[in-house]
């Protein structure tokens, strides 16, 4: 079974933690909705569907063709993120009339994490960062289930025909959560609306957050989602060094895209340090990402942020 971190809050054992939990979620389009399934130990190995099995007519007296779908192995390793916040007794002690001194210490703390996270959740890879896991780019490279290049060079203007072919990919019973692209993508899209005498449609998600809608899909901007990407023979090769994008189509789903983890993100408090007139706390999240299903989400990679958006 497997909780969004609203569902998996109800849980928690702590105000302080719920209260981390509940900053961490706040207005994140992703991290509202992406659900997380609990692992126990350190690892999960799972099958990825690799091939889809197929079926055929056939006439009285024929041979009869066997067709299974076929799977593939993949593990998602649990990996720690976090770090130690100082709240500075004096400053504790003598701003409080002015603000929450320790509030704010661990809300941006838990900002830290929360970019961390959302960051590697599209470019986390470990053959860089070790210590880290393997985002989409890495999870997501089948050109015949999830993957559609703009073009065939080191980059190409998005046509919309591509997009829509993306969103074909995903196959039911999965159905598309949310487009995600970043905010230069996104004005480039409403130009090239604005220039059919169309826009997008506007109203509110199902947590009453004004969004965009293509196709009766959300569409929403990440900070996250960067405009530095480099391309090769079309398809996505790193993070920074060109001026490239993707747009994301994205299935929420426990057999999709979804989170693993042991335990919730918490915050304990370290304690009084020796050293200096402080207390320390730790924020921590053992976490992972997991791409069980190879057709349950897709992306448009390879796409010059700057072109004109064409049909």
């Amino acid at each position: 079974m497997a909780y969004t971190l609203a569902e998996g809050n109800k849980h928690s054992t702590t105000k302080l933690q719920a209260a981390t939990i509940d900053y961490l979620r706040k207005e994140d389009p992703i991290l509202e909705r992406l659900k997380w399934k609990t692992i126990v130990g350190n690892s999960l190995t799972y099958n990825v569907v690799a091939t889809r099995a197929t079926a055929g007519f056939y006439d009285v007296g024929d041979t009869w063709a066997e067709s299974t779908h076929t799977v593939t192995t993949n593990t998602v390793t649990i990996k720690i993120l976090g770090g130690d916040a100082d709240v500075d007794n004096f400053l504790k002690q003598t701003r409080s009339n002015i603000q929450d001194v320790e509030k704010e210490i661990l809300q941006q703390k838990v900002v830290a994490v929360r970019e961390t996270f959302l960051d590697r959740f599209f470019y986390g890879d470990t053959t860089s960062e070790a210590k880290g896991f393997d985002g989409l780019h890495r999870l997501m490279t089948s050109t015949t289930y999830n993957t559609v290049h703009a073009g065939s060079s080191t980059g190409t203007a998005l046509s919309m025909e591509k997009l829509d072919a993306a969103i074909d990919l995903i196959k039911k019973p999965f159905k598309p959560d949310l487009i995600i692209s970043s905010k230069a993508m996104r004005r480039g899209v409403t130009t090239y609306l604005r220039s059919i005498g169309s826009a997008f449609p506007q109203g509110a998600d199902k947590f009453g957050i004004p969004v965009r809608y293509y196709n009766d899909i959300p569409w929403v901007v990440s900070d996250y989602v960067v405009d530095t990407e480099t391309a090769a023979s079309g398809a996505y090769s790193a993070k920074t060094g060109g001026a490239n994008t993707t747009i994301w189509v994205l299935s929420f789903n426990e057999a999709g895209v979804s989170g693993a983890s042991n335990g919730n993100l918490t915050t304990e408090k370290v304690g009084q340090l020796q050293t200096k007139d402080a207390v320390r706390f730790r924020i921590k999240w053992y976490c992972g990402l997991m791409f069980q299903d190879l057709a349950s989400s897709a992306k448009v990679d390879g796409i010059i942020t700057a072109s004109t958006v064409t049909a």
